[in-house]
């Protein structure tokens, strides 16, 4: 599980957004960044944008994830 936390971009906002692949968690920071920070949809969908944010994704520690 990939995870991107809002944080990681410098705002004050405890937001985590997960993701099986990158790519995932790289959508869920966009839709984050545009649902609560009031971001445009196009300025993030450059692929420049879409690598800087694909750049803060990290694996998510083992102990948070869930027991299935």
């Amino acid at each position: 599980m990939k995870v991107i936390y809002c944080r990681s971009f410098g705002l004050d906002c405890n937001a985590k957004m997960k993701g099986r692949t990158i790519e995932d968690a790289v959508n869920a920071a966009i839709n984050h960044g545009v649902s609560m920070h009031g971001q445009v949809l196009k300025d993030l969908q450059t692929p420049e944008k879409r690598e800087e944010i694909a750049s803060k994704a990290v694996d998510e520690p083992d102990d948070l994830r869930p027991n299935v």
